[in-house]
């Protein structure tokens, strides 16, 4: 086994941009994330098929998961098992993986290397997006809010880009890392599924042997170059709509007749160029204990209402109805498993899928009863503009 690794190591690992393009041509699932404030990636890679978590997500091997947004009650989120787990330039290798499966890992990515190309491929398969059909679905929104079906509703939209030539996946994520700081960024590719990449300021769910904690994250301000949070001005719309996630949150505790949680918010956070609203909720154990907290909340959280609508049970049919395309992983959730002694989940935002030579960007806006039109496509322009403005240095 020791020869296999550093074989490896040398070959492989002084090379990201490389190795990664190889573990992709090779149909080898990885995953790469970084916590909110924290300095350190953490790159894990499978060597089997990443399967969908039957179970709570405590049984389940330390490792990565991500979740459609689609997929719920119960969740089944894609696992993707820590066979190996690169740390710099070094390589650990869990003790269930064999020698044979590493000198297949070698072999596949000696072949794929030597047909190496970074140069991404040309493709007409463009998709466009119109302003005036998502100003139409938000009318059509404002409407059913008016008529009473529901209070909220988030309505999301696509953009599509060619790659440019001599795309670099890890510069790309490095430089999203580099602007979303407080955000958790990430690194995905399950064969068949794409690389998807970006950075969530929202978590959904953290949980470890001290407590469970989750967040309320809603309204949207873009922030000037050298803006101070203190100056932002919140409108009632996004102070209400902020509010109706975090009365959301605080349901979902008391369907568990979990009264002992600590609310901390709201408070204006900045997300790259963005600030938002953000209320933290927190159960500490040593306070209320709760067996399998984290998975009973996960089940009711996801979709939250910050990427779906309130009540839900309205809000999701109709977005299937009306949205007219496959969010897919965006609005869903991601991020470690049982990984060093913990569970941190965050909702899929400000992300991208690349599959191809083609880049989709996505991005939604919260829609209620005081929502503009023009406003709203203008936000999801917004958070769509900080991927591409990021793409645009690569």
């Amino acid at each position: 086994m020791s020869r296999v690794k550093d074989s490896l190591q040398r070959v492989h690992l002084t090379d990201k941009d490389h190795f990664i393009a190889s573990l992709m041509a090779t149909n080898y699932a990885f995953a790469i994330w970084r916590m909110p404030i924290a300095n350190q990636n953490n790159f894990i890679i499978s060597l089997k098929e990443p399967a969908a978590i039957d179970e709570g997500l405590f049984d389940a091997t330390p490792g990565f998961v991500i979740n459609r947004y689609d997929d719920d009650h119960p969740a089944k989120p894609i696992h993707i098992s820590a066979d190996l787990v690169i740390e710099e330039d070094d390589m650990k290798i869990d003790p269930c993986v064999s020698d044979v499966q590493l000198d297949q890992l070698n072999e596949d990515l000696d072949r794929i290397s030597k047909n190496y190309n970074s140069s991404a491929a040309t493709s007409p398969n463009i998709s466009e997006d119109h302003e005036s059909e998502f100003e139409q679905l938000v009318r059509r929104a404002i409407d059913e809010i008016n008529e009473g079906r529901f209070e909220k509703v988030v309505l999301s939209r696509f953009h599509d880009d060619q790659l440019p030539r001599n795309f670099s996946p890890w510069e790309f994520y490095q430089r999203i890392e580099s602007k979303y700081k407080g955000a958790f960024c990430s690194m995905t590719f399950i064969p068949g599924k794409g690389l998807w990449i970006g950075a969530s300021p929202e978590l959904l769910a953290s949980g470890n042997e001290q407590g469970f904690k989750t967040v309320s994250l809603a309204g949207t301000k873009k922030l000037e170059s050298g803006q101070d949070l203190t100056e932002i001005a919140w409108t009632q719309k996004e102070i209400e709509e902020q509010a109706l996630v975090s009365r959301y949150i605080i349901n979902c505790f008391k369907k568990l007749r979990l009264r002992e949680f600590h609310e901390n918010g709201p408070k204006t956070v900045k997300a790259g160029n963005l600030a938002h609203l953000k209320t933290t909720f927190e159960v500490k154990f040593d306070e209320v204990l709760f067996e399998g907290l984290t998975d009973q909340m996960i089940e009711l959280l996801h979709p939250t209402s910050a990427v779906c609508g309130m009540p839900i049970e309205m809000a999701k049919p109709w977005i299937v109805e009306y949205e007219n395309y496959d969010r897919e992983f965006y609005g869903g959730f991601l991020g470690p498993v049982n990984y060093q002694n913990s569970t941190e989940l965050f909702v899929n935002l400000r992300c991208a899928r690349i599959n191809n030579s083609i880049i989709r960007f996505f991005a939604g806006a919260g829609i209620t009863q005081d929502s503009i039109p023009k406003k709203e496509f203008e936000e999801t322009e917004m958070k769509i503009d900080v991927l591409r403005n990021i793409l645009k240095q690569s």
